[in-house]
């Protein structure tokens, strides 16, 4: 009689309570260690490899086991103090208690293993690109507002139970300045009737959103000046009403974001999405332009371009090749013409529409050579799938916020012609469980011919050459044989 996991649990929850001692090898992507009791796998938040500790059984799953570390025997040299007060409770830094190098390893075998699980088992992914600073890097910060308390605090993880602010290093410390002077003054705000408040750094100073329910100029007004004379650094405050209307700026001040990257002067709305890693997007590109200069292009097509970076990059790098953008969000298509024209970029256009239908908007004989996509955590729909598999580019640059979408959809494209050549997980969002990556992959009937391209990114050249020395070293550099920096 075959064995339901229903009968396993059963036989197991005796275990529950069960107090054990054991050393920790390994570590998951969301921060927990993982050690056998027996044959039973157990994960253990907050522990790390090289850790040895007394543990207690606290739950059984569906076919593992959840720990709680009750004793630290031995303290592994991967420990870090975390640098917040409330990591335990927020569950932001989810990986703030272990090392940076260790966690860029966890996030290499993070996306190695994502290959694995997909049936890509021969795909090595690169060491993982990183910024010199793991905190303070975020240059946006959403908080909600608890009218019990009239505080301004980050939600507990899994729950709309709003936490007390002390501080965020994650984000630039005028960032907690602005939260806490409005927490300590919860007379500016009150009359608004507040929701929520967002801030955003940009390259003159920070932006600080306030959506209140309730419109009254002469509040907003004092709120502003207050603010602007506690924290020097903001720059601009924008009254939001949350009805879905245009933000508006409650005083001088302009309301869009400023940002120079890749060699680019750009402006976006306030409400437009943006990487919070600025410094890292940077090498991420610098990244996606040395794939694409891999093979050269006459044409190439960004989808999901969102506001346009990607395709406002290829732009600037390569102004012999005409670039065709699609984003479904108008807004989005807005803001990237404007930074074309504003950075006199005649050799790319934006369309407004679903990144599936780009075949119906270019002729029969403009097919691009080169595909970027940069889509959800949902990764590519079956319809995009279909419709990149139809275009048959001799490239396609993968970037991804999501290890097992991205290997989903590069299973499906290697049984359809395609080969994966260079996987390059980026820590874009450090002390967190999350990782992007970028991912090239080359049909196996185009050739295949190197152009160097030359990133001015002194870091990002360092770490590759590093990485390309590293692979080679370990024999694992049959997909980055032609690599370039």
């Amino acid at each position: 009689m075959r064995k339901t996991v229903k009968d396993w649990k059963s036989k197991r929850m005796d275990e529950i309570g069960t107090v054990f001692s054991a050393d920790c090898a390994e570590m998951n992507e969301l921060g927990s260690g993982i050690v056998r009791h027996g044959n039973l796998v157990v994960f253990v938040p907050g522990l790390v490899p090289g850790d040895r500790a007394e543990l207690r059984i606290e739950s059984i799953e569906k076919n593992y086991a959840i720990g709680k570390c009750i004793f630290l025997i031995r303290r592994s040299p991967h420990r870090t103090d975390p640098r917040c007060p409330d990591a335990e409770r927020c569950g932001g830094c989810t990986l703030g208690h272990v090392s940076y190098a260790l966690e860029n390893e966890i996030k290499r075998n993070t996306v190695r293993s994502a290959f694995r699980r997909n049936g890509l088992k021969d795909i090595e992914p690169e060491p993982t690109l990183f910024g010199q600073d793991r905190y303070g890097y975020r240059n946006k910060m959403s908080l909600r507002f608890d009218p019990r308390t009239n505080r301004f605090g980050y939600c507990r993880e899994g729950s709309e139970d709003v936490l007390p602010f002390s501080a965020c290093p994650l984000c630039p410390a005028a960032f907690s300045a602005v939260v806490r002077f409005l927490n300590d003054h919860p007379g500016l705000t009150a009359p608004l009737s507040p929701s929520s408040l967002r801030i955003r750094e940009d390259a003159d100073g920070i932006v600080v959103s306030l959506t209140a329910s309730v419109s009254d100029p002469d509040s907003m007004e004092n709120c502003s000046r207050s603010l602007k004379e506690a924290v020097p650094e903001v720059r601009a405050v924008l009254a939001d009403p949350g009805t879905g209307e245009k933000t508006r700026s409650a005083v001088d001040g302009s309301e869009e974001i400023r940002e120079k990257i890749a060699g680019l002067d750009l402006r976006f709305s306030v409400e437009a999405f943006r990487q919070v890693n600025t410094p890292v997007f940077g090498m991420l590109l610098d990244t996606l332009l040395s794939f694409a200069s891999e093979c050269p292009f006459r044409r190439a097509a960004d989808l999901y371009c969102g506001s346009g970076m990607i395709g406002l990059a290829l732009a600037k790098a390569f102004p012999d090749a005409r670039i065709t953008g699609i984003e479904i969000n108008p807004e989005a298509v807005q803001d990237a013409k404007k930074n074309a024209a504003r950075n006199g970029l005649g050799n790319i256009r934006f369309f407004a529409g679903d990144a599936a239908t780009y075949r119906s908007r270019i002729g029969k004989n403009d097919a691009p050579e080169l595909v970027t996509v940069d889509p959800p955590r949902a990764g590519l729909s079956r319809q995009m799938r279909k419709e990149l598999l139809t275009l048959a580019p001799e490239r396609v640059i993968y970037v991804s916020c999501n290890p097992q979408t991205l290997a989903r959809d590069a299973r499906e494209l290697t049984e359809n012609g395609y080969e994966v050549k260079r996987v390059v997980p980026v820590n874009l969002f450090p002390a967190t469980k999350h990782v992007e990556t970028v991912c090239c992959l080359y049909h196996r009937k185009k050739d295949f011919i190197t152009v160097p391209y030359e990133s001015k990114n002194a870091e990002y050249q360092k770490q590759m050459k590093e990485n390309i020395s590293s692979l080679r070293g370990n024999g694992a550099d049959k997909n980055s044989k032609e690599a370039r920096i």
